[in-house]
């Protein structure tokens, strides 16, 4: 991070676009979908839901670096403490600013959890 930071003293970067935030996320949640299809679970994440992600881990001052951490925090984390019993699908819920994660089973949902 220190050499980062001092790299970012010198050097002007072009600031990112919605869309190349949306790349990132993309890439990023593939290596947890990947991770979570090795292990026989399906993760499904909706657009609004990368949106919120978007919003949340992206700072104009750091650029993409806080990504990684806000899909742990909003996705991972509390996935991973489902995914155990049930596949999980995370979507944006726009009137309560939130992600919801739907838990299933098979093909019956049977609970909903919501992460604030």
């Amino acid at each position: 991070p220190e050499f980062l930071n001092r790299i970012d003293e010198q050097i002007l970067f072009n600031p990112l676009t919605k869309q190349d935030i949306i790349k990132i996320i993309n890439l990023e949640l593939a290596k947890l979908k990947k991770r979570a299809k090795d292990n026989g679970y399906v993760i499904e994440i909706s657009d609004g839901a990368k949106e919120f992600i978007a919003e949340k881990g992206y700072d104009p001052k750091y650029g993409a670096r806080p990504l990684k951490r806000a899909i742990q925090s909003f996705v991972e984390n509390p996935v991973a403490d489902e995914i155990i019993h049930r596949a999980a699908i995370p979507e944006y819920n726009k009137i309560r600013n939130r992600i919801t994660v739907r838990l299933t089973r098979g093909t019956t949902a049977n609970k909903t959890l919501e992460i604030v």
